[in-house]
């Protein structure tokens, strides 16, 4: 948790010097009394791990020894219990670490607070403890809007999940929100958006003590002491001349929310491993549906705006995602004389879009291919988790069964803003293991003439691939229905079911209308918009008598000006008496694969630096301007800056050699602080490095340290490039890190040459670049930069 903030002065003349430097020393007493609590925390989960396993090992002898003497069915019961307490119990406990922990940490940062003077900010996440005083006074009077959410939102969706599992009659008995109110620790407004919407982040936590009581099929269950945590996104749109100036609001979760809650009344007894995931998981997924993106809650607050628009509105591209292997995973199978491997497979997530590749069996090398394409509805601040995990056989499948073997995290803003990644990623949250992953963003254009180029490129991808790629996206807005059965005895319960290939979507149920009004909105992926079609059923709930149905031909949208029909009226055959008809807008977008973009965000890459004819690698060319004297005659520790790039005066770049202005070659960089603490390197490319005095080619690799940390916790390195003065890499890594400690940081990124074989190897450092981290320019985070003289020699 990061807990120190920077000081941002409002008139640094008269910030008063006394306040540094009292601010500095309750800072440092917070963060004491912060690891303190982390590490009470770890010792008491310790001690707790070691008494349920001595708990364990006597329950198995004695469950041993009853079967032994022919009780086998009190052997079943009494192992059911013991499963079921100890899971609660580590349940119980868990909770009761996290309020500790959480009082806790409120009472010394309320404590810190209160010293703090006014002119205390937060880098990035503004503090908006106004705003949770606020809610504070609201929460007793939230009640009626949190039981009308439940009962006519989650209420029909989860009736509809727990059909799937033969639970019916799914409905909420008691709602108590119980006195803890939620948080928000930190709110980001960006001020480079659209003039007509406002966008804000906040990061959201709720542990309070609420409590769900449910019914289903007859069985009274519930949940309580419910824990959600994540970042929030608030969008206000459109903006209008009218109070309350704001025309509706959009409230989701970028990724899925970190959720946890402890089951009371008849699934207390089932809450053990595997049953209890079942409850889990739809809870999580009901979530998921409804505030995690793609998925929106919207909230209209003006009459006449486009209800369309702020339900369902266009997304902001396609990505397409290649895993395509993985090197060195962790050993998680059991073998003999330790030759055990794993059986890897990787589940990818786009918020609540996910994606699981195949398994392979009995590896640590295994090799995908595997491609999906998921819809992307922002650009800014998601990013694509892909988790690998070794597959246990289990006859309840869950993943608590399945082995970790580690985590990548892909940003969509990098991707959106490279058109195309390729790179090898490390695990985190492992010891070992890298995936090899591609990815290229996909625009949606309102033109038919892209299409047969993308299907050109689907068809060559899918030479190699069984996945289905597509060509196309389909947007569909089911507004309304008028006539649909003109007999007013039987008045129908109607929804509306719509058919893209295999892939089919409903809306919620209206109660007894003959004109239901539905306004909701579906995304569809489409092969290829030619051959396939869109079929449309409208359904009565009570009967399941399809009341009329529409079958369109995509490829009359192919012929439509903009490709899309507005508030058209299409009759419903097989309706009764003829007259029913569905109100819709049908929009389709080509997808088109992106260039690299230049947003302001250090521009598009260097390809070549121009040079004069007669200048070689291993002569530099004159320097003709006093800056250019200046900046050679520096020493390497002084070269914080990047060389020469594309946005510089041209005269500049053509007098600045390719190789550098020390003749050791250039190296280009993406380094920047991402939103999760993390400080983010990927290493492109290195150009003319020298060769060796033999005339050798050199075997170059990259190798980091986060200094002043010189140790084998911060060293990082890329994989060896045999023969090569122009190395490409595309590697990514991490250092997790506090943005307080980034001034104190300096990345070191040296060039090594690994020549020879066993013990007459050599690794002698061609060179180095030292980048002041808190420098870092977030507006040019992709650089060349001239690669140094060496300063120390190689620790290897």
């Amino acid at each position: 948790m990061e807990m120190t903030p920077t000081i941002m002065e409002q008139n640094p003349s008269t910030a008063p010097e006394a306040w540094q430097h009292r601010l500095a020393r309750v800072v440092s007493t917070l963060q004491v009394q912060v690891d303190d609590v982390i590490r009470w925390t770890n010792i008491h989960m310790v001690d707790f791990n070691f008494y349920l396993f001595f708990k364990y090992m006597l329950a198995s002898l004695v469950l041993y020894w009853t079967a032994c003497v022919g009780f086998g069915w009190v052997t079943m019961v009494a192992m059911w219990c013991v499963l079921a307490d100890g899971r609660r119990k580590r349940l119980n406990y868990r909770l009761e670490l996290a309020y500790a922990d959480t009082n806790t940490l409120k009472d010394l940062w309320l404590r810190a607070e209160r010293q703090m003077p006014a002119w205390v900010t937060f880098p990035d996440m503004e503090r908006v403890e106004w705003l949770n005083k606020i809610i504070r006074q609201l929460w007793p009077y939230a009640g009626h809007y949190v039981q009308d959410l439940c009962k006519f939102s989650i209420e029909p969706s989860m009736r509809t999940a727990l059909e799937e599992y033969k639970l019916y009659a799914f409905k909420f008995e008691k709602i108590i929100l119980g006195d803890t109110p939620p948080r928000f620790s930190g709110v980001k407004v960006y001020d480079d958006t659209s003039r007509h919407e406002i966008i804000m982040d906040m990061d959201f936590a709720y542990a309070g003590d609420c409590k769900f009581e449910v019914s289903v099929s007859k069985f009274k269950m519930g949940i309580k002491d419910l824990q959600i945590t994540g970042r929030m996104r608030v969008v206000m749109k459109p903006l209008v001349r009218q109070i309350p100036l704001v025309g509706g609001l959009q409230v989701f979760f970028l990724n899925n929310p970190d959720v946890d809650f402890n089951l009371i009344g008849l699934a207390d007894v089932f809450d053990m491993p595997g049953l209890s995931d079942i409850l889990r998981s739809i809870v999580i997924e009901q979530i998921a549906h409804m505030m995690v993106l793609p998925n929106r809650y919207p909230i209209q607050l003006v009459e006449d705006i486009n209800t369309a628009e702020l339900k369902c509105p266009t997304p902001a591209g396609v990505l397409r995602i290649n895993v395509i292997e993985a090197h060195n995973l962790m050993k998680k199978d059991i073998g003999i004389m330790g030759m055990g491997k794993s059986d890897p497979y990787c589940i990818l997530r786009l918020g609540a879009q996910k994606f699981q590749t195949k398994t392979i069996n009995n590896t640590i090398n295994p090799k995908w291919d595997f491609f999906c394409e998921a819809l992307a509805n922002v650009i800014r601040r998601q990013h694509v988790t892909i988790e690998c995990w070794d597959y246990d056989y289990s006859p309840l499948k869950s993943y608590e069964n399945d082995d970790f073997l580690g985590r990548a995290n892909l940003d969509v803003h990098d991707i959106w803003k490279s058109g195309e990644v390729d790179m090898w990623v490390p695990l985190s949250d492992a010891t070992s293991g890298r995936l090899h992953i591609r990815a290229a963003w996909l625009d949606l254009h309102d033109s038919s003439a892209s299409l047969e180029l993308q299907l050109e490129e689907i068809r060559a991808l899918q030479a190699t691939t069984k996945n289905p790629l597509h060509s196309a996206v389909l947007l569909v807005w089911v507004d309304s229905a008028k006539k649909l059965n003109p007999s007013h005895k039987n008045i129908p319960d109607p929804f509306v079911r719509l058919h893209v290939g295999n892939l089919q979507q409903e809306t919620t149920v209206r109660q007894r209308t003959n004109d239901p009004v539905f306004e909701e909105g579906f995304t569809f992926l489409v092969r290829n918009p030619r051959t396939q079609e869109l079929k449309i059923e409208v359904i009565d709930h009570k009967t399941s008598q399809v009341q009329g149905k529409i079958e369109l031909d995509l490829n009359v949208l192919l012929k439509e000006r903009n490709l899309d029909v507005k508030n058209e009226e299409y009759p419903l055959s097989g309706a009764s008496g003829g007259l029913a008809a569905l109100k819709l807008n049908i929009t389709l977008r080509i997808l088109k694969t992106a260039l690299k973009k230049d947003d302001g965000d250090g521009g598009p890459k260097e390809k070549d630096v121009p040079v004069k004819p007669e200048s070689t690698v291993n002569e530099p060319a004159v320097v003709e301007s006093i800056e250019e004297v200046m900046s050679s005659a520096a020493s390497p520790l002084m070269q914080m800056g990047p060389s020469a790039t594309p946005g510089d005066d041209t005269d500049l770049r053509q007098r600045t050699n390719a190789a550098g202005i020390h003749g050791l070659g250039r190296i280009e960089l993406t380094v920047k602080f991402g939103p999760r603490s993390n400080l983010v390197i990927v290493i492109h490319q290195i150009t003319n490095l020298p060769v060796e005095d033999d005339g050798e080619l050199p075997d170059p690799y990259v190798k980091l340290y986060l200094l002043p940390d010189r140790s084998k916790d911060s060293k990082r390195k890329t994989d060896v490039i045999k023969d090569s003065c122009n190395p490409k890499y595309d590697e990514r890594f991490e250092y997790s890190i506090p943005s307080n400690e980034l001034t104190r940081r300096t990345l070191e990124v040296n060039v090594v040459n690994k020549k020879g074989l066993l013990f007459l190897q050599r690794s002698p450092k061609m060179g180095q670049v030292h980048l002041d981290c808190g420098l870092l320019d977030s507006n040019k985070v992709t650089q060349w930069y001239d690669i140094a003289p060496a300063m120390d020699e190689d620790d290897e």
